[in-house]
């Protein structure tokens, strides 16, 4: 039980007060923290993550253990709920250059990496994605906007084939972005982490199907209300994919074909800031034809994965 003792030492200000709520004080022993907590899936440390010792050095690693790569909020989001949607919307291709040809969406989170779903990584929908494009805005006009073509260098998933309630990936880009006014990185909800935003409205963004059946040159956005799970259930029908880490939004008003891996966002009126809450997964087979709300990835869900797939990646 000596891991405990270093446990309590860890997790505690010199004051003796909880860092739960707190500032996150030294982060020299992070490596340690992760460590621990990428283990509590281990039936034997489960008792000792059911208390609130375990729950507070949870929620610490998510708050004070993230990759130094991901932007602070001051460099991720939108300053203002207005403007071009081009900095929201990361489209993947298949294919470069004038034969672009637009598979599903993402999100950059890092100047290097790209947040989209296991499904479309996969090649589930489609032919995996072997590019990523940038800045893009009016994809009917070849420079509209001054965006940027990357190689998809690797990706990794969390686990879709064998678990589809797993269905986010992290991108890695052929080389870092320079941030600009249409090139900027979204942020991640960790002040959001375990939020179902339900009753609430949220923004789905994509380059998808719309009523007339054809892709979008232009990203698109629906705002679309939260249902809560059990109704959400209900609809489906008891679906298994429908569990805390899936948000259920929409219905008539609703994403569709080649969103899969695009942003559902919530809009933080206090810092004005957009987060990327959810990521397009599932849904009706008739896009915005029914009372059935689409299915996305709750990334709060996944942040301790995601976290560690970018620190994994940069070691």
């Amino acid at each position: 039980m000596l891991w405990f003792g270093a446990i309590l030492l860890v997790i505690c200000a010199a004051t003796g007060q909880s860092l739960s709520t707190g500032s996150c004080a030294s982060r020299s022993d992070c490596g340690g923290y992760l460590s621990l907590a990428r283990r509590r899936s281990d039936p034997s440390l489960k008792p000792f993550f059911d208390t609130n010792l375990g729950r507070e050095l949870l929620d610490f690693t998510t708050r004070c253990c993230k990759s130094p790569l991901i932007p602070s909020e001051q460099q991720c989001g939108f300053p203002e709920p207005s403007g071009r949607l081009s900095d929201l919307q990361r489209v993947k291709n298949a294919t470069s250059g004038s034969n672009f040809r637009p598979i599903s969406g993402g999100s950059l989170i890092t100047r290097r990496h790209v947040l989209t779903t296991g499904h479309t990584l996969l090649g589930h929908i489609s032919q995996q994605p072997k590019y990523a494009r940038l800045g893009e805005y009016d994809l009917s006009v070849e420079n509209d906007a001054p965006y940027i073509e990357l190689a998809i260098l690797r990706f990794q998933e969390a686990g879709y084939n064998a678990d589809n309630t797993r269905d986010v990936g992290v991108i890695t880009l052929e080389r870092d972005v320079v941030f600009n006014d249409f090139i900027r990185p979204v942020c991640l909800p960790f002040n959001y982490k375990d939020e179902d935003f339900v009753n609430q409205h949220l923004a789905v963004v994509g380059y998808g199907r719309t009523s007339d059946g054809k892709l979008s040159s232009l990203p698109v956005a629906a705002v679309v209300p939260v249902v809560d799970l059990a109704t959400c259930r209900q609809r489906y029908k008891n679906n298994h994919r429908i569990t805390d880490s899936v948000i259920c939004a929409g219905g008539y008003n609703d994403a569709c074909t080649g969103d899969s891996g695009g942003p559902l966002h919530y809009f933080d009126v206090n810092s004005k800031r957009f987060y990327v809450v959810g990521l397009v997964a599932f849904g009706a087979t008739l896009c915005g034809q029914s009372d059935l709300p689409g299915g996305y990835t709750r990334v709060g869900a996944f942040l301790d994965w995601i976290n560690d797939a970018i620190i994994s990646d940069t070691t």
